[in-house]
Order: structure tokens, then C-alpha cells, then sequence
């Protein structure tokens, strides 16, 4: 259950953070939080070291939330509380996690968003935002990207849902915020 005080203490972590393994747990203690918030969403594990790859958060998705029904059962989320925005590299990787696992849909949560501006016609630098969309239409692998800014304005876990729904709609023109 969502409650606005808990929920502001895990925004104070994230802002609050200073090693990196605070910025890390911080980031990742939040959106457990969230996630473990809507009906139907678990967070089964949470630092995976696998072989090949590390995941943050392995999500179980009941599919009992209208937004989550068209998802895979899993939902691999990443967490990234870097000072910058996340790069082109930092996609590529998380969509070959998504791929490796054969599933379609991946959270990718960074404080600072992420790099390249493809929707507003910057060639020069496609940056992550054009990985996001090469993904997409050579893969069909959906990356829903949140910062802390669209997280530090809810009011409550309607407003989580609607901005995860928000962003999976974008996906599909393109644009990533």
C-alpha cells in the first residue's frame, strides 16, 4: 500500500545519497517501494548476478492492473542514479538482458533521464533515445524510461501508473518523455 510519508523518505534517500552504493540502493529501495505498491506487482528479486549480467529488480506481473495486462509475467527494472544522463551503451545493454530472457517489456529508471534527442531532430547526437527506438522496431523490445523528476511530483501510486502508461504509449511515437 502507497503511503505519501514513506514514500517521501525514499525520495530524500535518492536525493540524499552520496557514495555510489547509496545512490544504487537509494534508487533501487524506491522503486521496490513503487512497484510493490500496485496490485498485482512483486518485486521477487532484487541484485541478480547472473553469469552474464547483473539485473536490479526482477518484477512478478499478475497482470491484475489494466497497465500491466499487455506485459510479460516478468519485467526486468533497471536503476541508474548517475549524476548524468545514461548513454546509448547503458540501453543496448538492458535490451540485450530483455532479449537474452525472451522477453519483450524492461523498466529503465535513471535519475537524469537519458542521452540524444532523435524526437526533436538531433542527428548529431541520437544518443539513448534513438537506441530506444532502433530496439523497438528491429527487436520489439519496449523500454519505458522514469526519472526522479517525473517520480519526485506523485501524489499517490495512480499517478505512478499513469506515468508508466504514459510512457509505453510514447514509446510508440517515439518520443521517450
Amino acid at each position: 500500500m502507497f503511503d505519501a510519508a514513506t514514500f517521501a523518505t525514499h525520495v530524500d534517500a535518492v536525493d540524499n545519497a552520496v557514495t555510489n552504493q547509496e545512490k544504487g540502493n537509494s534508487l533501487e529501495g524506491l522503486s521496490s517501494y513503487l512497484f510493490n505498491s500496485i496490485d498485482g506487482i512483486e518485486v521477487r528479486e532484487t541484485n541478480i548476478n547472473g553469469p552474464a549480467e547483473e539485473v536490479d529488480l526482477l518484477l512478478w506481473n499478475a497482470k491484475i492492473s489494466q497497465v500491466f495486462e499487455p506485459w510479460d509475467n516478468l519485467i526486468s527494472v533497471e536503476c541508474k542514479n548517475w549524476s548524468n544522463p545514461a548513454g546509448a551503451h547503458l540501453i543496448d545493454n538492458f535490451a540485450a538482458k530483455i532479449r537474452l530472457k525472451h522477453l519483450t517489456t524492461g523498466i529503465f529508471i535513471a535519475a537524469n533521464g537519458v542521452t540524444g534527442d532523435f524526437v526533436n531532430g538531433d542527428n548529431q547526437n541520437r544518443g539513448a533515445v534513438y537506441r530506444l527506438h532502433e530496439h523497438l522496431t528491429r527487436d520489439g523490445i519496449r523500454i519505458v524510461v522514469i526519472r526522479m523528476d517525473d517520480l519526485r511530483g506523485l501524489v499517490d501510486i495512480n499517478d505512478f501508473i499513469e506515468l508508466v502508461k504514459d510512457r509505453y504509449c510514447k514509446i510508440y511515437m517515439h518520443r521517450v518523455f
